[in-house]
């Protein structure tokens, strides 16, 4: 058995391998303290109690006497990959080194399908046969014979029968000790927050301005008239908090696809299994290389409280669904990118129904608990790995095991439209700091029923039509950055999305074609 681990911030005592963080009282254990926390593992049941208990970010590698037991954190943070390969398993962070000992590699054109459809790959696979990753909130177990388990499963009966005006009481102070916890812990790093018109990083950095104000930047980025800035200005003015604005022009994208720092970017993100984003790489570039952050800068982003709140959930998923159902919800809520036939949509909703908790539970505590592991993991959260390549650390607090836990046990009606969320920010937090704008961008109940409506009856409609509904103009300027990857590749070589302005499909379809030039496929 091998381990091959290449990039920064593993440490070993040659007995466990460990990256990441841990939640300990008013610390994190990191470094020789988190290799402490795994290495009293002597038995399985030992590790997979630790990682129930375990708060943080990491991902962790254990060898024990004839077998490796490996584990990432609820979201995957440090993705993991494994493979069986002259006659030894081999376990990477970078999958690209899997492939590198594989002869002959193919691509699963099933999950190629699940890939160009969705930005990832679901399930354990990868875009390469036989090459396999660590799910999240999962261990695996390399030795004489393979398993894998779950450690971590939200989907279980049971939700709280407490009153909305205690929960709201509940949720604010839990808001509130869990950022203390962990910007204190932060006390002498500087933190750059990611600002945009949304709630989520507006509770941010609300939270950095209580617990955190200094040695702090809000940024925002896009387009010259991007509808997020106003919003994120008055934020930070009244909020106290420093604030940039990174505008998106041709002039800073210009001539990236041949950039070797870009080259590299790409594969580091990917990892054969997730679509690399762009929106924030010349956001976090332009920090810098102009010197804006220092090196000791942490990174916090808002992800993914809206997830956490209820806003995935719709009306029909209260209903009881048989898996067959619940499958097909997920795939038409997911897995939308490009259209696919009759055949490559009925493999993907199999494999879907593959992925979901094994034990009986409410449908939309299923469809959260796939989305968590699946989009989440693979798609929202990866997209920090912008962070890590360009040498800073970052946290997802809002992901913190105290608020996932404390939003899993809420009740349908107090999720539905984030109606518990919403009202705790808007009447409690934003309240105190007198930050509720009087034209909000986070769209109303109302409105997102009829975002709904829009979603519903626009493949039906005659493009004369369904034209009206599409902004062609991306505030973030994704629509001049994915033109130069098709441009790239050459327009007849590129698939037509399912609606123009899905510019992710342009994205996976480039990283596709490079992958296949790169391993020779």
């Amino acid at each position: 058995m091998k381990i091959s681990l290449l990039h920064p911030g593993w440490q070993t005592n040659e007995i466990v391998w460990a990256t990441g963080y841990i939640w300990s009282g008013a610390n994190y254990l990191v470094n020789g303290e988190l290799i402490d926390y795994f290495t009293g593992a002597e038995k399985l049941s030992d590790f997979i109690e630790l990682l129930s208990k375990a708060n943080g970010q990491f991902s962790v590698i254990i060898k024990s006497s004839d077998e490796i037991w490996a584990a990432t954190d609820r979201l995957r943070n440090y993705p993991l990959f494994y493979t069986y390969s002259n006659e030894q398993y081999i376990i990477s962070d970078d999958c690209y080194t899997l492939g590198a000992d594989k002869p002959d590699l193919q691509l699963d054109i099933m999950t190629v399908n699940s890939f160009l459809s969705s930005g990832y790959v679901i399930n354990n696979n990868t875009l390469i046969k036989d090459i396999y990753q660590v799910e999240a909130g999962s261990y695996i177990v390399l030795g004489d014979t393979f398993k894998s388990g779950f450690y971590y499963n939200p989907c279980i009966p049971g939700i709280t029968d407490k009153n909305f005006n205690t929960l709201s009481e509940e949720l604010a102070e839990l808001i509130s000790v869990v950022f203390n916890n962990h910007l204190k812990a932060l006390h002498d790093k500087f933190l750059a927050v990611p600002l945009s018109g949304g709630f989520d990083s507006r509770l941010i950095a609300t939270m950095c301005a209580r617990y955190h104000p200094e040695n702090l930047l809000c940024y925002t980025y896009g387009a010259e008239n991007n509808p997020e800035v106003n919003p994120a200005r008055e934020v930070a003015k009244r909020l106290r908090l420093k604030w940039i604005n990174i505008i998106y022009d041709s002039a800073l994208i210009s001539g990236y696809i041949n950039d070797d720092i870009f080259k590299s970017y790409y594969p580091f993100a990917s990892n054969l299994s997730s679509m690399f984003f762009m929106q924030e790489y010349f956001a976090v570039k332009y920090l810098k290389e102009n010197n804006l952050i220092p090196d000791n800068t942490v990174f916090v982003p808002g992800f993914s409280g809206d997830v956490l709140a209820g806003n995935h959930l719709t009306p029909e998923m209260k209903k009881h669904k048989n898996r067959d159902q619940i499958s097909t919800i997920i795939y038409k809520e997911f897995f939308g990118l490009i259209k696919l036939n009759r055949q490559d949509k009925s493999e993907i909703t199999e494999l879907i129904k593959l992925g979901l908790p094994a034990n009986e539970c409410d449908t939309w505590k299923v469809i959260e608990s796939w989305d968590r592991k699946e989009r989440q993991a693979k798609f929202v959260v990866n997209s920090a790995r912008i962070f890590s390549f360009f040498g800073y650390d970052y946290i997802v607090p809002l992901w913190d095991n105290r608020l996932a836990d404390f939003f899993s046990d809420l009740p349908f009606e107090m999720k539905l439209n984030k109606k518990l969320y919403d009202s705790v920010l808007t009447n409690v937090i934003f309240k105190e700091f007198n930050i509720n704008l009087d034209t909000e961008i986070n769209p109303l109940p109302a409105v997102k029923t009829f975002q709904r409506f829009k979603g519903k009856i626009k493949p039906i409609l005659p493009d004369s039509l369904r034209h009206r509904f599409i902004h062609y103009k991306s505030p973030i300027l994704y629509d001049e950055i994915t033109r130069l990857m098709t441009e790239d590749l050459g327009a007849s070589n590129v698939l037509k999305p399912a609606q123009t302005n899905y510019y992710n499909s342009y994205i996976t379809q480039w990283y596709l074609a490079k992958t296949r030039e790169l391993l020779n496929i």
